[in-house]
């Protein structure tokens, strides 16, 4: 009798833990919450910061550093290579519990799945709706990794920012009823536009504000454009992507066509910290931010 007790308490005690994560390339299931972390898309390295968790090892941290920022990278975590080429040596002296990918590395899942169950979620996908997208994998990791209040939380706060910046803007800028026009320079002629389909549109978007460009984009939610179609929008809030290399903002200063810009005219040309542009909520936390601090001209906290 007691060893059928003992059996019951421990099938139970397995069916309580037990959890079925579905995600983009099928399902895996977990005996037990994941402590052993390893992230090979920034935007989930992110996601999984936020959180609370420190990844065990991550892609490419030196990029992550730079185009990234934050939330950022416990000292502890191992470098496993580049997002596209991960160090499979690497991470299989890791030993994870779970290796999260985004979609389009799914070539490399089969490997990646021998090694420990691996999970795919993609922010950016053919919904065009980041934000959404983020929320959602802001919730299902929270489940995953027994972080469901603070993934909630995240959520909440994100919403609450983007409303709270957006009436801030309408009412102490004076120039909030203009549109605004996200640009990365990619080199003296060529410029990513972002727009519809990006976190940068989705996020202004929830902050009551809009878009100065309307023309298609790609999965990722921008055109890629020659610099002179910048100047069909000179009534805008130019935000620039940065942080701009010191030559890019030297020809920008030198060029006689810039400077006859009315958006530089205007003083309305803005140049955004290191902020990754395909993040996740945190990223369009740090967007929100940013945008109205330089809108309204007061420092960032």
């Amino acid at each position: 009798m007691k060893i059928l007790v003992a059996y019951i308490a421990c099938f139970f005690s397995f069916t309580a833990f037990a959890k079925e994560a579905s995600h983009e390339l099928g399902s895996a299931n977990f005996e037990y919450t994941p402590v052993r972390v390893v992230t090979l898309d920034w935007a989930l390295t992110e996601t999984v910061l936020s959180l609370g968790i420190e990844p065990v090892g991550v892609a490419d941290i030196k990029g992550y550093n730079s185009w990234v920022a934050e939330p950022e990278v416990g000292d502890a975590a191992i470098d496993v290579g580049s997002r596209r080429e991960p160090n499979f040596e690497s991470l299989l002296k890791l030993n994870p519990d779970v290796i999260l990918i985004n979609k389009q590395m799914s070539a490399a899942y089969p490997q990646l799945n021998s090694i420990a169950p691996t999970l795919a979620y993609s922010i950016y996908n053919s919904n065009k709706s980041p934000f959404d997208s983020a929320v959602s994998i802001t919730r299902d990791l929270g489940d995953l990794l027994d972080k469901s209040t603070q993934a909630e939380r995240i959520i909440s706060d994100t919403q609450n920012k983007l409303l709270t910046n957006g009436q801030i803007i309408k009412d102490q800028s004076a120039n909030s009823t203009q549109p605004l026009l996200f640009v990365r320079f990619v080199d003296e002629k060529t410029v990513r536009i972002h727009s519809d389909g990006s976190l940068a549109n989705d996020t202004i978007e929830k902050m009551g504000l809009t878009n100065s460009w309307h023309e298609p984009t790609n999965l990722w939610g921008f055109t890629t454009a020659g610099i002179e179609k910048v100047a069909e929008h000179q009534k805008t809030n130019l935000m620039i992507f940065g942080p701009l290399k010191e030559v890019e903002r030297k020809q920008l200063l030198q060029s006689p066509l810039w400077q006859a810009m009315e958006f530089t005219r205007n003083d309305s040309v803005y140049e955004l910290p290191a902020i990754w542009t395909f993040g996740g909520l945190i990223a369009s936390q740090r967007f929100s931010d940013q945008i109205t601090s330089q809108l309204t001209n007061q420092p960032n906290k």
